[in-house]
């Protein structure tokens, strides 16, 4: 059993970013890295992330250079990154099935493509597609259940 995961966009703001269930990603990163195991991203997840840190400053919640800062710090996470490219036609497939956004589906295909557990805080996203995809978990039930 390996001790890799993918972490979804959702989950890696929580790593910079003072939010429900912060704490618990925080965790599951150093955890995940102290067992020896690997985080996995997309590429895609640093533009998500970055527009969820811009998307707060519009909001007046943290200023330019919090965004600014917690993007550097977030850079140097250390994440395994991997293209989203290739994983398109999959996502698109896994988009139209589960009436998720293709780069929802994106980190369901990833997860599919490298055989590992997935964490996500989007519940809708959980919703959609854990029945069939049970390696997909909710950050807020982590760690997951050993089967």
């Amino acid at each position: 059993m390996t001790s890799d995961l993918v972490a979804d966009s959702c989950v890696m703001i929580k790593w910079v970013q003072p939010e429900v269930d912060s704490a618990l990603a925080v965790g599951l990163l150093n955890d995940t890295h102290a067992a020896g195991g690997r985080v996995f991203a997309l590429d895609l997840a640093y533009a998500e992330a970055a527009n969820a840190l811009w998307k707060q400053f519009i909001r007046r919640q943290i200023t330019d250079t919090d965004v600014a800062r917690q993007y550097r710090v977030l850079s140097r996470t250390p994440v395994v990154v991997k293209q989203a490219r290739r994983l398109v036609p999959k996502a698109i497939g896994l988009a139209t099935r589960y009436r998720v956004a293709v780069y929802d589906a994106l980190f369901v295909a990833l997860t599919v493509d490298l055989g590992i557990d997935g964490v996500t805080s989007d519940v809708p996203l959980y919703n959609a597609v854990h029945a069939d995809h049970p390696q997909i978990h909710l950050l807020r039930n982590w760690p997951a259940p050993t089967p």
